[in-house]
């Protein structure tokens, strides 16, 4: 079973890896081939994509990794109550969306999107009609399947969309592209349905229906929260402010994919592991654990944040070209949220084992979602672009803290539970010592062009970042044992350094 599940997470990485990259290249090569203004448009559209795609079906698809292996025999007609139940809520939105067109002008202040009502119809009921491709295959334990889909079809909606732009440079053209991609993604998935599960054209099993939006409403509302909480204010900005300032913000709220990578993955090992500890009832384990979580994910998540508050400008500049510098104020404050995803990595894990709290979690989400409204509404309205930035983090940091709070106590952590969380006071320590030998770095090269500061306030941010750890002690022994040791392979694998003579030419010896 270990077995399985390493291969199964090498797959799964393997997947993400790919489409890291491609995600990350893809907004640098459209905003090098639209306007300013056609790159804002082209940012509101997948706004309402990607809100309609994680609102409108609850995370139906969702009830597959519940009912999938509970009613082997009923497969196909769990998964055609899915395929039904998606189809239905998007051909919906495009009904409404052709029968009152001005709601998309209404919401982004643009006759463009207006002007193409019908085409942004037909590619809202495509994306989320047959949208859960991947998940289901997942829900289906068949991860080599999943990993594929989600490469395959990253990598043509990227060729399709960046052919677009090189091609036509007009949000036309993405919106007909992304049409295509819809298509496409509508015939693998029917292929995927009838070949994989027999008997799918039967039709559906309404006890069984009744049973999976049962089982997917809680779920699919608190989605339906967090979501609105995430893309309220960007609904905000493109309401009162043009297409070209909106792709300002747009850039500006760039959220670097790695770290996405990096907390799924380590959720995808603490939620089990936390689960595991509560029910046997060693809530002080959780607590050491999560101290552990943190310091790792500490050595990451702060010198990243430290780093961009003295380089961010030339960060944004070399990905967005100069066209995007007005977005480095609200580039920077939205770095505030790069620590704060230190709670969040705890906080979820322990929630999932812990779900007499999730009722509290909905309401304190109620709550935070007006707050958030009423602020981000009013800065907006007064045409107060950075403003709206400050709310949006200052609601975030208030969300997350008084959750950790909530279940800190949930967990009796007390201020003698301080200690455990030492090594991360040090590691913000030498970020900001490292911050500030890079900034002096940066000043020296300053006339130079943005790729030759980025470049040197990186090498010498490393370098003293790296000092400094080892000056405050930060590295157990076993770490530097380990460090040392992975050196020492590199080393003799590019010949540079000869195994110690006892351990030549035994298999599974080598460094310590």
């Amino acid at each position: 079973m270990n077995t399985s599940l390493a291969r199964n997470a090498l797959w799964l990485m393997a997947a993400k890896t790919v489409v890291f990259a491609v995600a990350f290249a893809l907004p640098l090569v459209l905003v090098r081939h639209l306007s300013q203004t056609g790159f804002g448009v082209y940012k509101q559209l997948f706004l309402l994509v990607g809100s309609a795609l994680t609102i409108l079906p609850l995370g139906f698809v969702m009830s597959g990794f519940y009912f999938l292996p509970r009613h082997p025999t009923r497969r196909s007609r769990v998964a055609f109550n899915i395929l039904l139940f998606y189809v239905v809520v998007g051909g919906l939105a495009a009904l409404v969306l052709l029968w009152q067109p001005a709601i998309l002008e209404a919401l982004f202040h643009d006759p463009t999107l207006a002007a193409l009502a019908g085409p942004v119809a037909i590619l809202v009921f495509l994306m989320v009609a047959f949208s859960f491709l991947e998940l289901l295959a997942l829900a289906d334990a068949d991860v080599q399947a999943a990993s594929l889909l989600i490469v395959i079809l990253t990598l043509t909606k990227t060729l399709l969309l960046v052919g677009a732009a090189l091609v036509f440079a007009s949000i036309e053209a993405l919106v007909y592209a992304a049409i295509v991609q819809g298509l496409l993604q509508a015939a693998i998935l029917l292929w995927y349905l009838t070949t994989r599960f027999p008997g799918f054209g039967r039709g559906p099993d309404w006890s069984l229906m009744r049973a999976q939006l049962v089982y997917a409403m809680p779920l699919g509302t608190a989605a339906i929260l967090s979501v609105v909480q995430g893309d309220l204010p960007s609904y905000f900005i493109a309401h009162y402010f043009d297409a070209a300032t909106y792709a300002i913000y747009a850039v500006g709220c760039f959220q670097l994919p790695f770290l996405s990578i990096l907390s799924e993955s380590v959720g995808s090992v603490m939620i089990p592991a936390v689960s595991r500890l509560q029910l046997e009832g060693r809530a002080s384990d959780i607590v050491q654990l999560s101290a552990r979580l943190m310091r790792v994910m500490a050595a990451i998540h702060f010198p990243l944040c430290a780093f961009l508050l003295v380089a961010g400008r030339e960060f944004l500049t070399v990905l967005f070209t100069v066209r995007y510098a007005d977005s480095w104020p609200i580039f920077a404050i939205n770095l505030a949220l790069i620590p704060l995803g230190l709670l969040t990595s705890v906080s979820d894990p322990v929630l999932r084992a812990y779900p007499e709290y999730i009722p509290l979690l909905l309401r304190l989400r109620v709550i935070i979602l007006g707050v958030l409204a009423i602020g981000a509404w009013l800065a907006a309205s007064h045409l107060m672009l950075v403003g709206a930035v400050v709310v949006v983090v200052v609601v975030n940091a208030l969300d997350r803290v008084v959750l950790a709070v909530v279940l800190g106590r949930a967990l009796n952590v007390s201020w003698h539970d301080l200690p455990l969380l030492g090594d991360v006071g040090k590691l913000a320590g030498a970020a900001v010592v490292a911050g500030l030998g890079a900034a002096a770095a940066r000043g020296l090269v300053g006339g130079a062009g943005p790729l030759v500061v980025l470049a040197t306030s990186a090498a010498v941010f490393a370098a003293v970042y790296l000092l400094s750890l080892l000056a405050l002690g930060v590295p157990t022994p076993t770490e530097r044992a380990a460090a040392r040791g992975q050196v020492d392979r590199v080393l003799q694998r590019c010949g540079l350094r000869r195994s110690p003579p006892g351990l030549r030419g035994i298999p599974g010896e080598g460094a310590p």
